[in-house]
C-alpha cells in the first residue's frame, strides 16, 4: 500500500494500536482462534457482532494525487530555488551549506511527488473492505476483523485480525468532540471511543469505534449507548478533545 493509500485509509477514521498496553492482558492467540472459528465453523456461543462497517480502498484518486504532486513539487522547488539563487548571487561558498539544509525539503517533497505519481499511473487495486467488531462476552475480549473482497470478481480473501484486546473493569465508552475552527477551516467532529481512565499510557483512548460530524450529537450519543450496552461498559463521559495533544488537560478533566 502506497503513502497516499495509507493516508486515504487513515482518513476513513479507523485507528487503533497493535502494541500491548501497560496493565492490560495481552492477546496470545485468542483473536486468531476466534477469527478461524467464525470463518471456518460458526460464531461461538457468547460471541456477538458489535459493529460492522464497509469502505472501498485503493484505486486511482485523482484529487488527492494532484494535491500530493503540487505539495511535493513546492517542497522540491524550494531548495532548488535557494541553490540557484545562491549560485547566481555569487555566494558559491554557501551552496554546500544550502544543499545540506535543503536535504529534508527534497526528501519530504519527493515522497509526496512519488506517492502522487504512483497513484495516478500505478494505483493500488480497488478493494471492498468490511470491518467487523466481535465481542466475546465470556472472556471480555474484543476482536476487530477485516474482510477484503475484489469488487470486480467477487473473490473473498481470508480475513485478517486487526486487533485483539481484553477489556478491563475500568474501561468506559466515551465521546470526544472537537469543535469547528474559526473560518470553517476545520468543521469539527465527534468520535465514540473505547476509553480507559486508569490507563498508564500517555493517551486514555484505546480504540476509536465510530466517527461523526460535529453536528451529529444525538447520533453520536445513540451509538455510544449502543456500544455501552453491547460491551457492558458505562457511558458517562463527553469531553472536548481540541487540546488532545495535551493529554494532561483531558486527564484532569476526566478525573
Amino acid at each position: 500500500m502506497g503513502l497516499l493509500d495509507r493516508i486515504s485509509t487513515e482518513s476513513q477514521k479507523v485507528s487503533f494500536s497493535r502494541r500491548p498496553r501497560k496493565g492490560r492482558k495481552v492477546d496470545e492467540g485468542r483473536g486468531q482462534k476466534l477469527l478461524d472459528a467464525i470463518e471456518e465453523k460458526s460464531v461461538p456461543g457468547g460471541v456477538i457482532l458489535v459493529m460492522e462497517s464497509e469502505i472501498t480502498r485503493g484505486g486511482r484518486q485523482i484529487g488527492p494525487a494532484l494535491m500530493f504532486l503540487i505539495f511535493g513539487s513546492v517542497f522540491c522547488a524550494i531548495p532548488i530555488v535557494m541553490i540557484i539563487g545562491s549560485a547566481l548571487g555569487g555566494a558559491l561558498f554557501i551552496v554546500p551549506c544550502v544543499m545540506i539544509i535543503c536535504i529534508p525539503f527534497l526528501w519530504f517533497g519527493s515522497r509526496f511527488v512519488i506517492a502522487g505519481c504512483s497513484n495516478l499511473f500505478n494505483p493500488e487495486p480497488v478493494e471492498g473492505v468490511c470491518t467487523m467488531h466481535w465481542f466475546d462476552k465470556n472472556h471480555r475480549f474484543l476482536a476487530v476483523i477485516e474482510h477484503t473482497t475484489d469488487p470486480k470478481t467477487g473473490q473473498e480473501f481470508y480475513p485478517e485480525l486487526l486487533l485483539g484486546i481484553y477489556l478491563k473493569s475500568t474501561d468506559e465508552v466515551a465521546i470526544l468532540y472537537d469543535p469547528p475552527s474559526d473560518g470553517a477551516v476545520f468543521y469539527g467532529d465527534r468520535r465514540v471511543c473505547l476509553w480507559d481512565p486508569k490507563s498508564q499510557e500517555e493517551s486514555f483512548v484505546i480504540l476509536n469505534l465510530e466517527w461523526f460530524e460535529y453536528g451529529e450529537e444525538k447520533m453520536a450519543r445513540k451509538r455510544a449507548r449502543h456500544f455501552s450496552l453491547k460491551l457492558g461498559l458505562k457511558f458517562t463521559l463527553e469531553i472536548n478533545a481540541s487540546g488532545e495533544k495535551n493529554w494532561d488537560v483531558i486527564k484532569s478533566n476526566a478525573s
